[in-house]
């Protein structure tokens, strides 16, 4: 395991609605410690990013250039995903666009050289609830064209377990339902992202499903909570047992990258944000140095 983060760690700038660019972003993750990052695209649904360009590519190709002058390798990738539950769109236009972007998505990850990118499955909520065969049918629904054109450009998809929303019952927020999504598609590019802060949420022991999905997890979500919402605390600011997590890690011989999903600085004045970036990235060692 390396640490690793996500691009949009340098995203959002304090006071404005613009993103800083990908190469800026790239940059200043590399100078704080990191030099695997997960290039997360989840701001094309909202137009914020240079890649939502006609010439993405031109774009893609110029983050591939910085990165390699860097070291930078991208390990893992987090394509938009749908807001809803469900997933599905009010309108034949933005199920469009979205589909647009998601296929931009999977085809820059491969640009990049991206071994696994992330998404959320959705929920069956609208002809039968609680049903697994539907779940996993409206999944197929949703996600086989993806899912075929990943295969195409070498890019593995890792499904993220999910967490319960506005009171409701998600699918993928357990282990078992994850397993039976993965093995329904049955091929060796199909996994399980995991995400610790979710993981909390959901279950008592937050342990226990790391150890349940074994070698089925691909990739991983890093953030802390306190158990009800989506903090995305940096490790050890919340309740998670990270001891006990890393040692988990070690035992189901996770092979990814330890990979921060964290809003540490989101909200603070430009200046503070590299000093806090490179406080994460020794957090980071600790954390990996639970499993020597």
């Amino acid at each position: 395991m390396r640490i690793a983060t996500m691009t949009s760690l340098f995203r959002e700038q304090r006071g404005r609605e613009d993103s800083i660019s990908y190469i800026e972003s790239i940059k200043r993750c590399n100078a704080a410690g990191f030099n695997v990052l997960d290039f997360n695209m989840c701001a094309m649904l909202h137009k914020k990013t240079e890649l939502n360009s006609k010439d993405w590519r031109k774009q893609a190709d110029r983050i591939r250039e910085e990165a390699e002058k860097l070291g930078i390798e991208f390990a893992q990738s987090h394509p938009p995903y749908r807001p809803s539950m469900q997933g599905s769109f009010k309108t034949e236009e933005e199920e469009e666009f979205f589909a647009d972007i998601t296929r931009r998505s999977i085809i820059i990850s491969s640009m990049l050289g991206v071994k696994w990118a992330v998404m959320h499955p959705v929920t069956e909520c609208e002809n039968i609830e609680y049903n697994m065969d539907a779940n996993l049918a409206h999944n197929h629904r949703m996600f086989d064209a993806f899912v075929e054109l990943a295969m195409k450009e070498n890019v593995g998809i890792a499904f993220e377990n999910m967490a319960d929303r506005d009171r409701r019952r998600r699918f993928g927020t357990s282990a078992s339902e994850l397993i039976a999504l993965v093995e329904s598609y049955g091929d060796k590019n199909i996994g399980v992202c995991w995400d610790t802060g979710h993981g909390n949420r959901v279950y008592e022991d937050p342990v226990r499903p790391i150890r349940e999905l074994g070698k089925r997890i691909k990739a991983l979500h890093i953030n802390d909570n306190h158990g009800d919402i989506d903090e995305h605390l940096l490790p050890f600011e919340g309740t998670l047992a990270w001891e006990e997590i890393m040692k988990a890690l070690k035992e189901i011989e996770y092979e990814g990258d330890l990979v921060y999903e964290i809003r540490l600085n989101n909200n603070m004045p430009d200046a503070l944000k590299d000093v806090s970036a490179q406080y994460a990235a020794e957090v980071g060692h600790y954390l990996l140095s639970l499993c020597k």
